[in-house]
């Protein structure tokens, strides 16, 4: 009988000739032990979905200030996505606020939230992967992802409470906690 060499781990003497059959059956099943593996964990991947907290507030950049900033308090957040017609455009933070307008003397009642909002955004997919959310959160060092479908419009936000508090990988999410840290810590 034709044989292949090939390692056994309960044997000191090897290497030690298996018939070529049963080395093909061994790798056909290690083969498909991993892809079924890999299969599983890409099932199990959580994604932004999972995650996103999908009841958010959101305001139209005509809306004032004093509008923005009650709607904060009133749903205890401190980011609100900037639709126009339902799609996103932007994003306006509480910090937002206070440095482009409160700082300059403008008068929250006249000032509209398209005038101070960051029109400069990133956003995600509801199927993106939690990896991919947190990379880009800590290479854009931003604290909270707005969540698009695919006509824009806003259906989560992804933050850093949230993926403190739900994710599977604490350590990740610290790690992308940090990161986004650093931006703070260098205006300080």
């Amino acid at each position: 009988m034709r044989g292949l060499t090939g390692r056994t781990h309960n044997s000191a003497t090897w290497p030690v000739l298996l018939p070529a059959g049963l080395l093909a059956v061994s790798t056909a099943a290690t083969a498909a032990m991993y892809w079924s593996r890999r299969a599983r964990d890409s099932a199990q991947a959580r994604t932004v979905r999972d995650l996103m907290i999908d009841d958010v507030l959101t305001i139209e950049a005509s809306a004032t200030l004093t509008e923005a900033a009650r709607t904060m308090r009133d749903g205890n957040v401190g980011v609100l996505p900037v639709v126009e017609h339902g799609r996103l455009r932007g994003v306006i933070t509480d910090r937002d606020i206070v440095v482009r307008a409160v700082a300059d003397g403008a008068p929250s009642s006249d000032t509209r939230v398209g005038e101070c909002a960051t029109w400069d955004i990133v956003c995600a997919r509801p199927e993106s992967t939690i990896d991919e959310a947190m990379e880009v959160m800590a290479d854009c060092q931003i604290g909270r992802l707005p969540v698009v479908d695919a006509d824009n419009k806003v259906i989560g936000i992804v933050t850093l409470s949230s993926l403190a508090l739900r994710s599977r990988k604490q350590d990740d999410a610290l790690e992308t906690a940090q990161q986004v840290s650093k931006r703070s810590s260098r205006i300080a």
